[in-house]
């Protein structure tokens, strides 16, 4: 399976990567009401047929290490509904690693008890904490595991972002260049992609980068502040290309400025996996369109496309919007007596507002 990174830098095949993706999803056109010369969609929803979305790319990595290093147990973090935390459960059991989960809250939404539904079916060992930080609660399952399995557990960031993770993310730049290459089409002027953690975004923003083209990545906010800020930008950034450069001097030594990055800020409000009217309206389209999207990070992304479309911004533009949600099936749903108490509530609570998701 073509890996254009590998192709185009060799020295990264020194990267563990543990084939999960199906590649390259599909580049394809995408019909919405807005005012851009031409728009396509990037289906990142398809990456793994087990379980999609931007994670599988960067689990690819992650997951590879953790087995390089012999783990038996990997910990992730992720508010309760998090696709992450899911996608990593799924194919960390898939990959003979046990999965733990630190899961903070977030207001109930429409989704969000279907993947805590899913984690009792997995057998997902989840660990909930009363905020955002799940730090210390991390530090108890690693002793907790060491001693147990004689091994440290693998600990996978929020997200899935770090150096390795967003690499995941500079080949699918290279990859949509190549797609484009291939198709005689021009490379997109701008992307909207969802910012979570700000590594799927920061990685495209590489890629893109070391291309020399001048491609903008709107990176449109979903998490807290203290989640998802430029200075976490900036720190990922530098790690990611130091580990790439540490693998292959040919890659070029860019600077942080060197990078078309926008962080959108303005679409978080009222808070993580609220859904306002505006996200639902540009859910709605895109599921009109033939293209999944979801409340809490897609709809944020396609809620700014809207935005700028109506403020001009896009009058003759090229763009993409990626697709960062799973379209896969979900793993079979378990018995939600099986989860702590805390999540048997929010579930309730989910249910009664928003019925039971299938």
């Amino acid at each position: 399976m073509s890996y254009p990174l590998f192709e185009r830098f060799p020295g990264t095949t020194a990267l563990p990567r543990r084939e999960l993706c199906d590649l390259p999803t599909p580049l394809e056109p995408l019909t919405l009401h807005v005012a851009a010369a031409r728009l396509r969609v990037k289906r990142d929803d398809l990456t793994a047929s087990a379980y999609g979305g931007n994670k599988a790319r960067k689990l690819e990595l992650l997951l590879g290490d953790a087995l390089k290093r012999g783990c038996r147990a990997v910990i992730t973090f992720g508010a309760y509904g998090s696709n992450h935390a899911l996608a990593t459960a799924v194919h960390a059991s898939a990959a003979g690693l046990e999965p733990h989960v630190v899961l903070s809250p977030q207001a109930p939404g429409p989704f969000a008890a279907r993947t805590l539904r899913a984690h009792a079916g997995l057998g997902t060992v989840i660990h909930p904490v009363d905020g955002w930080d799940g730090s210390r609660e991390a530090v108890r399952v690693r002793r907790e595991l060491t001693r147990r399995d004689g091994v440290e557990p693998y600990v996978i960031p929020m997200g899935g972002t770090n150096a390795l993770g967003a690499t995941g993310y500079v080949n699918a730049a290279l990859e949509v260049a190549t797609q484009c290459e291939q198709a005689g089409e021009p490379l997109p002027g701008t992307v909207y992609v969802a910012a979570g953690t700000v590594g799927t975004a920061v990685g495209l923003a590489i890629g893109f980068a070391l291309l020399r083209v001048p491609t903008q990545v709107q990176a449109v906010r979903v998490t807290p502040g203290e989640v998802c800020d430029r200075e976490s930008a900036h720190s990922i950034f530098d790690a990611t290309l130091a580990l790439l450069r540490a693998c292959d001097a040919s890659v070029p030594a860019l600077e942080f400025g060197d990078l078309a990055l926008s962080l959108r800020e303005e679409f978080y409000e009222p808070g993580y996996g609220v859904a306002t009217a505006e996200t639902l309206t540009a859910v709605d389209a895109a599921l009109d369109a033939g293209v999944p999207a979801e409340t809490t990070y897609t709809g944020k992304a396609l809620q700014a496309l809207f935005a700028d479309s109506a403020a001009g911004v896009l009058d003759g533009a090229d763009v993409l919007f990626w697709d960062t949600y799973n379209s896969r099936p979900m793993p079979p749903a378990g018995d939600v007596a099986s989860l702590p108490e805390v999540l048997r509530e929010y579930v309730a609570a989910c249910d009664a507002e928003f019925g039971v998701k299938g």
